[in-house]
């Protein structure tokens, strides 16, 4: 995911990387159960652990879990982590190899520090180049509430090299699924969610599968179908997360023709999170031609936050020829936001060239935000009547 993912909104809680503010309570779990083969298909070992729970914990809440195998950045965690202090709670998988406290971590206050330093560093480094993708397991929770039949009542997801708290309830612990297997389980769990936040869970754990043949299909009947538009909207943003051209015509056409402004918002900024050459080019389009204003405004908007020489082209395109004030206005702010200073020599030439003063007063208060001693300059310049 790029620069721009910051703003995740409300889905980012769901499934991106973040750090507690404080230190919260872990609690293992008071026992693991596994089935008695693992090579069973999914759906078996889900029905034994269903089966099961109310034999080995009446009347009592219990978890179900399972994991996948999936490709992710290094760099990136799906889950809960502490960041704080030099101790550390129970992994997962920690907790599934029985043990029952964390090896404890001495290191001074100085240590400490200096480990962070180095992790910002290695960031700083890093930025701006690919992220090398690696194989991880990333665990699918149920916590199911006791009753005539066991009632899910809510999901998590984490990798397994994280921790998770578990309340101090029974896990079944199913072990490792295939990928097909574990979404059609889960487009199941979502057409009979009783809540909607269980449901926006549920969403994102489809869209954390990591193969668009098999996602994108369901992700892309919730996109086009007659729910929520909140959920529609976050099928969008899953659906983006595949990076794939398939599901790339697919935001397009919903950014240009969907009943509700939300969505189509949410379309134009889960394009702009593509990973394809093309996504580039979509944005563009969309700015450039699109009938509602408001997709347009959005684009320009999202065109700022995405790293490519393209980017910079057309804002100021579109900031000195766009028929449409707004739009000019939207796209100085756009140039503004470009990564590494790469639209401040096009804020430079607006200050000073544009025909209507509006914008160049726009352009002149956007360099004044931008840290760049070619904007300081030019400022400077400005005063003086050069």
């Amino acid at each position: 995911m790029r620069r721009a993912t910051i703003a995740l909104l409300a889905l980012a809680a769901l499934a991106a990387t973040g750090a507690a503010a404080g230190h919260r309570s872990v609690r293992p779990p008071d026992a693991v159960v596994r089935p008695a083969s693992a090579a069973e298909p999914l759906a078996g070992r889900i029905a034994w652990a269903l089966g099961q729970a109310p034999k080995s914990t009446p009347g009592r809440a219990f978890w179900v879990g399972y994991s996948i195998d999936r490709l992710q950045g290094e760099r990136s965690q799906i889950g809960w982590f502490d960041s704080g202090g030099p101790g550390r709670d129970l992994t997962i998988a920690e907790m599934l190899a029985g043990k029952t406290a964390a090896a404890p971590v001495a290191a001074s206050d100085g240590e400490v520090v200096r480990k962070a330093a180095k992790a910002a560093l290695d960031d700083l480094e890093k930025k701006g180049r690919p992220e090398k993708k690696v194989l991880r397991e990333l665990g699918f929770f149920l916590k199911y509430e006791p009753g005539r039949s066991p009632v899910l009542a809510g999901m998590r997801m984490s990798n397994l090299d994280l921790s998770l708290d578990f309340e101090g309830l029974t896990l079944f612990w199913l072990g490792k699924s295939p990928e097909d297997q574990s979404l059609a389980f889960v487009e199941k769990l979502y057409g009979s969610a009783g809540h909607d936040d269980l449901r926006e869970n549920l969403l994102a754990a489809a869209g954390c599968h990591g193969t668009p043949a098999l996602v994108i299909p369901f992700l892309s009947g919730i996109l086009s179908g007659n729910g929520p538009d909140e959920q529609r909207k976050n099928a969008a943003f899953w659906i983006g997360q595949q990076n794939d051209a398939e599901g790339l015509r697919l935001l397009v056409r919903a950014a240009k023709s969907d009943r509700s402004e939300e969505v189509r918002e949410g379309a134009v900024f889960a394009v702009s999170q593509v990973e394809l050459p093309a996504a580039v080019d979509e944005i563009i389009a969309l700015a450039r031609s699109a009938e509602k204003t408001d997709v347009r405004k959005q684009a320009v908007f999202w065109l700022g936050q995405m790293a490519s020489e393209k980017s910079g082209k057309a804002l100021e395109e579109f900031a000195r020829k766009d028929g449409d004030a707004e739009i000019q206005e939207q796209a100085v702010f756009a140039l503004s936001q470009l990564p590494d200073g790469q639209g401040v020599d096009a804020l430079i030439k607006l200050a000073k060239t544009h025909p209507d003063p509006r914008i160049r007063k726009k352009a002149v208060f956007w360099l004044g935000e931008c840290d760049d001693p070619r904007a300081l300059e030019t400022l400077v310049n400005i005063i003086k009547g050069k």
